[in-house]
């Protein structure tokens, strides 16, 4: 038996472009374990550019 899911991609997307109307950029989705999703706010990473400078964000954070 299947569950139905709390949310689908349109009420993701419809929360994104609430949010982008206001102002505010939507830098991930995060989706919890306890269910549902969050926007996560903030300035999108550019995954290319990651990737060619060999670095991520974690680099910053944990110790080499």
């Amino acid at each position: 038996m299947t569950t139905r899911v709390a949310f689908t991609a349109a009420d993701i997307k419809r929360a994104m472009g609430v949010m982008e109307k206001c102002g505010h950029q939507v830098a991930a989705v995060d989706f919890p374990k306890e269910g549902g999703f969050r926007l996560v706010l903030g300035d999108r990473m550019d995954v290319a550019a990651a990737k060619a400078s060999g670095r991520n964000e974690w680099d910053d954070v944990l110790p080499q």
